[in-house]
């Protein structure tokens, strides 16, 4: 046992030494490590928050809104700033909907903190009072929903644009965040600190897209409704502008294999078929270019031929029965397999691939859309047999492509020969307003000569004529007619795809018109009982809309056309005959009454609104409540209406 004196001085030493440490401690920490401890403590009291900028806008072609940001807003209340706290305690339950025990307590702090979303409405008579700070939030709402909505896609509040143009568009879309500076509290409560926010945020670009919300809408309800009554698996329907390539309108749908409900698709961009009959014109293109003798006519064979490939038969069947010579013309009048299958074998492989490739495809459209399809065509070195394969091209076989790259094909024979590359995007805005990108008719290639093209367009002309394979898209007793092309391909699996292409008017086209029907169950196979009567049903609306895609200008002045109304997606529009004088349109007066949309939905609401000439701005996601300036008000054209609807649960 140690004797106490060592004891002692055992505690002594002991004593001396954690005296050394904890001074030599204070010594590091107070002098050499100062600021590192400095700036731990000064972020323990400060923070930076980020403040979300708002989304960019998504328009039509016509400025009607189809993807805006809602503003909304979180409220922040530092009671220290407050004149009359029981005052402003007892209005914000009314006010913000906020329960009256979630108050009291958050009153209970030194800052309030209510994360809402709350609408404009909501915060209105709050947001003058001294110590309430309002954060702007911004909510995506697709006022046309659900129009287009595959061709707008899908945002995730966190990453972005997932799908559709949301994603093409997202880094013009999403802007650039700000950034607010905060003081703790001992609490941790955040106090804004002076001079915030230290960067505001800087809204990002607004779109405007070729596509026209009216015409997609009656395109869509005419698509729903030829699936629904044909028992069909789906369609996809687009129209494009000629001389622009501008998409103007692009529908798909497909039935669900388990609900066997529709749903909408963008297989119109992304999934590439044989296209069928529709393919005969390209491999016509090259013949007509060939010129001479092999333009000759060839036997129709009475509907049946027996073609010999070596030592085996292949046998090709046509509707039409034609015996005789069967011309150019007649080939695509009547549609003839054998007789493109004929013509095809004059071409030397690789000049009928080029003439296919010509017209766009095999490449994709680069419409910006992504995922978008380049389809299939197939180098003649990789073919297995060009003697099998030349006739099943001809016949729109062996090669894949979309709906988009056909109504291109297609555009490129109204424009006299010119190819456009197809476009979904028409200007950009930054967020000032200004123009910073508007979209210029971008020429691809020539594909054919003028002379061609419009020889090709008077074939158009006698298929839909009497006794032509479409006569069922013509547009009665108008000076305007269509000229197009049917198509009905056998797929692989069983079933038909019936499609039809149509050229508006059939003198100096404005407009391709492309619609493809998939596996009709109805008993009629054949483009042109079920995919042609779809154009007529789309053109005689889309020519009655007040802002309407077609040059009506260069239209005669009476023509047979649907009310202008928007039918239900399952309802057809009865048909009526207008009159209205084209050349002598009547100027808008400056102002226009407001019309009634109480209790209408928001879509419904903004169609009226516009049609009434006014713009829209709105706020909420539901049935519209309200209007500013109200119902009935003289308003100036053009200017904005505000529409104030409830939000969604």
């Amino acid at each position: 046992m140690a004797k106490p004196a060592a004891r002692i001085l055992f505690l002594e030493v002991a004593l001396a030494v954690g005296a050394v440490v904890i001074v030599a401690r204070s010594f590091v920490v107070q002098i050499v490590q100062h600021r590192i401890w400095a700036a731990k403590l000064e972020a323990r009291r400060e923070t930076d928050r980020p403040i979300r900028a708002r989304r960019g806008r998504i328009y039509d072609r016509n400025g009607n809104p189809l993807a805006v940001s809602a503003e909304q807003f979180r409220v922040s209340i530092s009671l220290n700033e407050l004149k009359d706290t029981a005052d402003l305690q007892a209005r914000l339950p009314d006010a913000l909907g906020v329960p009256k025990p979630r108050v009291d307590a958050e009153f209970r702090k030194r800052y309030a903190t209510f994360n809402g979303p709350f609408t404009a409405e909501q915060v209105q008579s709050i947001r003058t009072v001294r110590g309430v700070h309002l954060t702007p939030l911004y909510d995506r709402v697709y006022p046309m929903a659900p129009v287009a909505d595959r061709i707008l896609g899908r945002l995730d509040p966190e990453s972005g644009g997932v799908e559709g143009m949301e994603r093409a568009l997202d880094t013009l879309l999403q802007g650039r965040a700000g950034r607010e500076h905060f003081i703790l509290d001992r609490e941790g409560s955040a106090l804004p600190a002076p001079g915030a926010p230290l960067l505001p945020p800087v809204a990002g670009h607004d779109v405007y897209l070729t596509l026209d919300s009216d015409l997609q809408g009656i395109v869509e309800g005419a698509l729903r409704r030829t699936v629904t009554s044909t028992g069909a698996s789906g369609g996809e329907v687009v129209i494009m502008d000629v001389a622009t390539g501008e998409l103007l309108a692009l529908a798909s749908v497909h039935r669900d294999s388990l609900s066997h409900n529709l749903v909408s698709t963008a297989s119109a961009l992304l999934e590439p078929n044989e296209p069928g009959s529709t393919s005969k014109l390209f491999t016509v293109a090259a013949l007509l270019r060939r010129g001479g003798a092999d333009t000759m006519p060839v036997d129709g064979e009475g509907g049946t031929w027996e073609m010999q490939i070596g030592r085996a038969t292949r046998t090709i069947h046509d509707e039409h029965k034609l015996t005789g010579p069967v011309n150019l013309a007649g080939t695509v009048k009547y549609s003839s397999n054998i007789a493109i299958s004929k013509f095809s074998l004059r071409l030397q492989p690789e000049e009928q691939y080029q003439a296919i490739r010509n017209f766009g495809f095999g490449v994709p459209p680069a419409t910006g859309y992504p995922g978008e399809a380049a389809g299939t065509l197939t180098r003649p070195s990789e073919w297995a047999n060009p003697k099998y394969s030349q006739p099943s091209l001809g016949q729109g076989y062996e090669w894949e492509a979309t709906a988009v790259q056909l109504a291109a094909g297609y555009g490129a024979i109204a424009n006299r020969g010119v190819l456009m590359a197809p476009a979904l995007v028409r200007e950009v805005h930054d967020e000032q307003g200004r123009v910073t990108w508007r979209h210029r008719a971008d020429t691809v290639r020539r594909a054919i000569p003028d002379s061609i093209a419009r020889t090709l367009v008077e074939y158009l002309k006698l298929a839909v004529d009497s006794g032509g394979t479409g006569t069922k898209a013509q547009l009665d007793n108008m000076a305007n007619r269509v000229a197009g092309k049917t198509g009905t391909a056998r797929r692989l699996h069983g079933g038909y795809r019936s499609s039809f292409v149509a050229l508006f008017p059939a003198d100096q086209p404005q407009a391709i018109v492309y619609v493809m029907i998939d596996r009709a169950t109805n008993g009629q196979i054949f483009g042109g009982d079920v995919a042609a009567p779809v154009v007529p049903a789309i053109l005689k609306q889309a020519l009655v809309l007040s802002k309407s895609p077609f040059d009506r200008s260069r239209l005669m002045t009476t023509v047979p056309m649907a009310p202008v109304r928007r039918a239900p997606l399952a309802e057809t529009a009865p048909i009526r005959t207008v009159a209205f004088p084209v050349a002598a349109a009547t100027k808008p007066s400056a102002t226009a009454d407001v019309p009634s949309v109480n209790g209408l939905g928001v879509r419904d609401a903004i169609v009226q609104i516009e049609r009434a000439g006014f713009g829209v701005r709105l706020v909420g996601r539901a049935r519209v409540r309200s209007t500013v300036p109200a119902a009935g008000g003289s308003w100036p054209r053009g200017a904005i209406v505000t529409l104030y609807a409830d939000s969604l649960p």
